[in-house]
């Protein structure tokens, strides 16, 4: 059995420009044959995952700059700049992670994603083995040498050590790997890939699909003029432009694996059931940032259902295949509640409902009609609570 929780939220975001192309345009998909606007998965989860470590109070890091940031610690302890940021650098080079060396700013070349707390346990190490940093950083620069393939010119020679030292530097190496591989509740919630480092890498429990419209998208230009507020011959005009907005009603997916979940975190089922309801709260009525105070799209969705499955994640964005189209009454998104309510009506049929260990919905739209979407929770923190508590009640409790 493979226990997950799906996630399906309708939403309704006003003109606004919630995740930008490399042009500053509304992202778009090529979906039913028609463009619909799009918000990335990676979008969506990095807001997510950020607002969700808020709640939990418990941070990770995705960064190229372990180095700076283990210098600034250290300079709160007394070690002066240059020192400190020698040592930042020491310290992650020696971690040997294959492939990773240090970029001509002096950041990793590779994001890490680590635990806040890491910082100051990076900075321990290089405090405690301050007079082995530079020859566990030497030694780290001839292993990615030797291993890079590619590189033609002379190659950092390996320093020539001691027994001794040799085996205080592979213990220093296993110290500052085994606090780069740790996992927080985060980590294990939404993964981490370390090329060719298999003892780094964490399947994530959470899957986001990009969010599009359910129906046809079309971006709207927006010209502006900034005023300047001591005018002159130019009228007062000291800037203009144009801006692309887009508005629409998203479906929007994620689902847990339950019990990847409660893997990574090691058997820690409290942790699980603090994790699970701070996401599916947070994803739920998720509005992503970009261009906020020009557009202000704090809308509440419109309709958000969960369900537990004990075959397989479900996606129900086949509902909207054949895109939604709307008179100039009904809008967008009460032709989509009919037609994801029809399609997981079609799909429960087609799988039966045995897979389905429990099902609710909730939001801000008119439900009335709603047949196959479980039972109507009308409070989100209780529909949350209520579908946490049956994924993760003991076998025969549900």
């Amino acid at each position: 059995m493979s226990l997950t929780i799906d996630v399906h939220v309708l939403h309704a975001y006003p003109l606004s420009n919630l995740n930008r192309d490399e042009f500053g345009s509304p992202k778009i998909a090529l979906l039913g044959g028609v463009e619909r606007t799009r918000i990335s998965s990676a979008c969506q989860k990095r807001g997510c995952r950020i607002n969700t470590e808020s709640v939990l109070g418990d941070r990770a890091l995705r960064t190229r700059r372990i180095p700076e940031k283990v210098a600034a610690e250290l300079r709160t302890r007394g070690w002066d700049e240059q020192d400190a940021l020698n040592a930042g650098q020491a310290i992650a080079l020696t971690a040997q992670f294959s492939g990773m060396k240090l970029a001509e700013a002096g950041t990793t070349n590779v994001m890490l994603f680590i635990p806040e707390s890491a910082i100051n346990d990076l900075a321990d190490l290089a405090d405690t083995h301050r007079d082995l940093l530079d020859t566990a950083a030497e030694q780290a620069r001839a292993h990615a040498d030797a291993a890079d393939k590619t590189k033609t010119e002379t190659k950092t020679k390996a320093p020539t050590l001691d027994k001794d030292t040799k085996a205080q530097v592979t213990h220093l190496k296993n110290q500052v790997r085994d606090v780069l591989c740790r996992r927080n509740g985060s980590i294990a919630a939404f993964g981490r890939m370390l090329a060719n480092t298999p003892e780094a890498t964490v399947d994530g429990a959470i899957a986001v699909a990009h969010a599009t419209t359910t129906h046809a998208g079309e971006e709207q230009p927006d010209f502006f003029t900034a005023v300047d507020d001591i005018p002159g011959t130019d009228n007062g005009s000291a800037h203009m432009g144009q801006h692309a907005h887009a508005s629409g009603t998203f479906y929007r997916y994620a689902t847990i694996s339950v019990d990847e979940l409660v893997r990574n975190l090691d058997g820690d089922r409290a942790m699980a059931r603090e994790l699970i309801h701070a996401f599916l709260t947070e994803f739920a009525r998720h509005v992503p940032t970009a261009k906020k105070n020009s557009t202000a799209p704090f809308t509440p969705p419109a309709l958000v259902h969960l369900a537990v499955r004990t075959d397989q994640p479900m996606n129900l964005g086949g509902a909207f295949e054949a895109p939604i189209t709307a008179d100039d009454t009904s809008g967008w998104t009460a032709p989509s509640i009919t037609a994801l309510d029809q399609h997981a009506a079609a799909v429960n049929t087609f799988l039966g409902d045995e897979p389905l260990r429990a099902a609710a919905h909730s939001g801000t739209a008119d439900l009335t009609g709603i047949t196959a979407l479980g039972t109507h929770i009308p409070r989100l923190d209780t529909l949350v609570t209520t579908i946490t508590d049956a994924a993760l009640a003991p076998a025969g409790h549900q």
